[in-house]
C-alpha cells in the first residue's frame, strides 16, 4: 500500500510583505527516501517525533525533500486498510520589504489560502475526485488546542491489486512561534488519510485516535 502523494504550492504573494519560504511542487529535485527502522523519527525543525507504530498504524516510510529536511513526509499504513502520511514543511516568512501597518489575523489568512491550494492539489492529480465535506477542526492533547482546516474527498485509491472507491481526508495547521510551540519560524503540518468507503465508520475512529496519539511538541 501506498502512502499518499505531495502535491502541493504554498503561494508567493499572499499578503503585502509576505513571501513563501517554501520550495514549489515544480522545483526540480531528488527525493530522498529512508527506510524505516525500529526507533523513532524526529523533525529536529519542529521537534514532532514518529514512532514506529501509532495504535493500529505502522510507518512504513520517510521522505525528505530537501537537503537539510525539514521539508518531510512520514507514511503510516493501517491494516484496514488506511494509508496515511504525515508532511511537515516550511511556510511564509515575513521579510517586510514595504513599509505597511501591521497585519491581524496574518496565520489565520496563511492557512486559509494554503487550504485552497492543498484542497485544489487533491482534485487536480485525482481526475474522478470530488470534495463532499470541509469545515474547521481542532486537534484536542491535554491542554492543548491545535486548530486548522479540514476536507473530505471521494476518489479512486488503489489498494492491492485493483482500485477501490475511497474516502480521502486532508487535515491542514500552521504552527506559529509563540511561548507554546518549539519553533523558530512557520511550519506547516498536512495530514492525508485515505481508506476504502466501504471501511469508513471503522477507519474514522481510526483516524481520530491518530490524530489524538501523534504528540505535538509543546514547550
Amino acid at each position: 500500500m501506498a502512502t499518499m502523494g505531495r502535491s502541493r504550492k504554498i503561494p508567493a504573494f499572499i499578503v503585502c510583505g509576505l513571501i513563501c519560504g517554501c520550495q514549489t511542487t515544480n522545483t526540480a529535485r531528488r527525493d530522498a527516501t529512508e527506510q524505516p527502522d525500529s526507533s523513532t523519527f524526529v523533525h529536529s525543525f519542529t521537534k514532532f517525533s514518529f514512532p514506529e507504530s501509532i495504535g493500529t498504524f505502522h510507518r512504513v516510510e520517510v521522505r525528505k525533500y530537501d537537503r537539510d529536511g525539514r521539508d518531510v513526509g512520514v507514511g503510516y499504513n493501517s491494516p484496514t486498510p488506511i494509508a496515511a502520511t504525515v508532511f511537515i514543511y516550511p511556510g511564509p516568512k515575513d521579510f517586510a520589504l514595504l513599509p505597511a501597518p501591521k497585519l491581524e489575523n496574518v496565520s489565520e489568512a496563511l492557512l486559509d489560502q494554503h487550504f485552497q491550494v492543498c484542497k485544489q492539489d487533491i482534485l487536480r492529480n485525482h481526475s474522478d475526485g470530488k470534495m463532499i465535506a470541509e469545515s474547521p477542526c481542532k486537534i484536542v492533547q491535554g491542554k492543548n488546542r491545535i486548530e486548522g482546516k479540514r476536507a473530505s474527498f471521494s476518489l479512486s485509491y488503489k489498494f492491492g491489486s485493483f482500485p477501490q472507491k475511497s474516502v480521502s481526508e486532508l487535515y491542514v495547521f500552521l504552527i506559529d512561534p509563540s511561548v507554546k510551540f518549539l519553533v523558530t519560524d512557520r511550519e506547516f503540518v498536512k495530514y492525508r488519510f485515505t481508506y476504502p468507503i466501504l471501511e469508513k465508520a471503522h477507519a474514522e475512529s481510526e483516524v481520530a485516535a491518530f490524530l489524538s496519539d501523534l504528540a505535538w511538541p509543546t514547550k
